[in-house]
């Protein structure tokens, strides 16, 4: 780096100060500083030569010229020798060519230097360029990392979703699937409803989460409700502002039996999670879901038969009570409620148990499990998702069903 001074009048002025400095103290010492072997004025325009270039190198000269003139002048002495004595011109002359060849030197050496210093300010200039796009280069490089780690965890994860809905019966199907969603969704309310026939209303499967925003039944009144939307379009349906302020976030069918036969109620989630990418795999783990329950629901019928009374879907006692307590299972770790009801139907005239389904199958949902003692011919109702409160409503329906169409009391 060289000395840089942009002003040409500051540099007159030093120019004009240095020369008077000389000259000031030349005649007040009285040091004759012009017969000196190393004379201060020739050094003067050496360093305004070297410091500013050519431009100040002749003005530096002609600085000194008029500085010899003075002193010529001073001294009462011919100033015409000044020009024709060999020992005035030559040094004069001298001088002159000092002060164009520093000049010229300086300048060259200014214009190479602000050559390359251009050269540097460019590669600067495209040093940060390059930091900036390997800054860019190193961010794209973590975020497609990130995208093939992903990617394979989504592999991953994809299998074992569909490993782990690979169930046998459909009841844990379902289970397993609100794990998985909830992990997926980092969701704390969601559950699954059973969808009735007349798509009127939502019998509560399996639930986790807030038990008021998630009851037991829903009943589908608005036909532009987003229950309605779901099971009419039979895609992922999210809540919209001109849903009611109560309705659930997601509703997502499941198809199976090619009809939309149960939905799942997202009612909080992580909104950062709702994603077209996630949403997708929403899509996936549904179908899924759909596609086990109606293979672990075939799988599971061939097995039943040999549970059942022969033409019925009535359970014998004893695997009537299995079913018990695998519902008492789910209640304690989804908080699901059921009931069961026993009906005496010893003091009614003796029935078939093939009328009997068809008399009480009218009256119950099509979640509703039936068995049948036919030692102590007592019937017995297993009802999901129905408390205890409501059993009784039902056991009143049942009682009456057998008054009106299962024949004359005999009690």
């Amino acid at each position: 780096m060289f000395y840089q001074q942009s002003s040409f009048i500051r540099k007159f002025i030093e120019l004009i100060l240095v020369f008077l400095v000389l000259r000031f103290l030349d005649q007040t010492l009285e040091w004759n500083m012009l017969e000196w072997l190393f004379n201060p004025v020739f050094f003067a325009v050496l360093l305004f030569s070297l410091r500013y270039g050519l431009h100040l190198a002749l003005l530096s000269f002609a600085a000194a010229f008029i500085y010899y003139v003075y002193d010529i002048y001073q001294r009462d002495g011919d100033l015409f020798l000044l020009f024709y004595d060999s020992s005035n011109y030559l040094s004069l002359l001298f001088l002159l060519v000092t002060a164009v060849i520093s000049g010229l030197y300086s300048t060259s050496f200014r214009e190479r230097y602000e050559s390359q210093q251009y050269v540097l300010e460019e590669t600067r200039d495209e040093n940060e360029e390059l930091k900036s796009s390997l800054s860019v280069l190193e961010r794209s490089q973590r975020v497609m990392q990130a995208k093939v780690l992903d990617s394979e965890y989504t592999l991953s994860r994809i299998y074992e979703v569909g490993k782990t809905l690979d169930q046998p019966s459909p009841e844990l199907v379902r289970n397993e699937a609100v794990t998985i969603i909830g992990d997926l969704f980092e969701a704390e309310d969601l559950a699954v409803y059973h969808v009735d026939s007349s798509k009127k209303s939502l019998r509560l499967r399996v639930r986790k989460g807030n038990t008021e925003r998630l009851p037991q039944t829903i009943f589908i009144d608005d036909a532009a409700s987003i229950f309605s939307r779901s099971l009419r379009n039979k895609t992922i349906t999210l809540k919209t502002v001109e849903d009611e302020a109560a309705a659930p976030v997601l509703i997502g069918p499941v198809v199976y039996n090619q009809d939309v036969r149960e939905v799942l109620v997202i009612d909080q989630l992580d909104f950062a999670k709702l994603t077209k990418y996630e949403v997708q795999i929403l899509s996936l783990v549904l179908d899924w879901m759909g596609n086990r329950i109606e293979r672990a629901g075939e799988y599971l019928r061939k097995e039943e038969e040999q549970k059942m009374y022969p033409g019925t879907n009535i359970y014998y006692k004893e695997a009537f009570d299995e079913l018990v307590e695998m519902q008492e299972k789910r209640e304690e770790k989804y908080g699901v409620p059921f009931s069961v009801v026993s009906i005496d139907v010893s003091p009614y005239r003796e029935m078939s148990v093939v009328e009997a389904e068809i008399i009480l199958r009218a009256y119950l949902r099509e979640l509703d499990i039936m068995g049948y003692d036919q030692s102590s011919q007592y019937f017995y109702f297993l009802l999901p998702g129905t408390s205890t409160q409501n059993a009784s409503i039902v056991e009143e329906r049942i009682y009456k069903a057998l008054e009106t169409k299962g024949g004359i009391h005999i009690g």
